[in-house]
């Protein structure tokens, strides 16, 4: 929740900014189902409304099943804005969650500074993640970097999450400040202030042609 409170803060900005929402409508993204097909596996293993996996015999293959479709999306849509962060992230989280038996570590004592320790089942479980600081792979690339419990939405979170929301927030940026294609700007006391005005030839004026005589040779 923190993570979307952040780039929601950042399109607002951008809004402020003069920027429009229409410019991130508009923004070309290819295989968007590769994306709903991804948040939809892991709402079907990791749902919201319960601390418990809903297909817990196939939730780690499930979830990499997950991963795997958004790093190919990240692939075919490399030309956008942050793109680089979000894929980043994605291949981080990725390689830390397949390292480590298809769940995310999270360091007991972060979670305890967060206030989310008490989420946590039995078996040290909580949705997609396991508190536990044993034998971890991949340990910079876990959930190891807490927000304070005092702090709204507290959690803990890995370096990929770091990049993949600093990722997003540059997207919808960049994407909502985007000037349309073929608008000019008109920049005081620049050289080129006035040049869309300028470009477009002036009428010609055309001055009388002279009255010819004709001369008659009386001789």
């Amino acid at each position: 929740m923190l993570r979307a409170i952040i780039v929601l803060a950042v399109i607002i900005v951008a809004l402020v900014r003069g920027g429009s929402l229409l410019n991130l409508v508009a923004l070309r993204v290819r295989a968007i189902p590769l994306v709903l097909a991804g948040f939809a596996i892991q709402l079907l293993i990791f749902t919201p409304f319960t601390g418990k996996a809903l297909v817990p015999i196939a939730t780690a293959p499930l979830y990499m099943l997950s991963m795997g479709l958004l790093v190919i999306w990240v692939v075919l849509n490399r030309q956008l804005p942050g793109i680089l962060l979000i894929g980043a992230g994605v291949v981080m989280n990725t390689l830390a969650i397949a390292a480590n038996g298809g769940l995310m570590p999270v360091d007991p004592d972060a979670a305890a500074y967060a206030g989310r320790l008490a989420g946590y089942d039995d078996a040290a479980i909580d949705n997609n993640s396991l508190a536990s600081a044993e034998g971890v792979r991949l340990w910079l690339l876990t959930d190891i970097f807490p927000v304070p419990a005092g702090i709204p939405f507290a959690n803990v979170f890995s370096l990929g999450d770091i990049l993949l929301t600093t990722g997003i927030a540059v997207l919808c940026y960049q994407s909502i400040r985007a000037r349309p294609t073929g608008e000019a700007v008109d920049v005081p006391g620049s050289p080129d202030a006035g040049q869309a005005n300028r470009s477009a030839p002036a009428p010609s004026a055309r001055l009388p042609e002279p009255t010819r005589t004709s001369v008659v040779d009386r001789n």
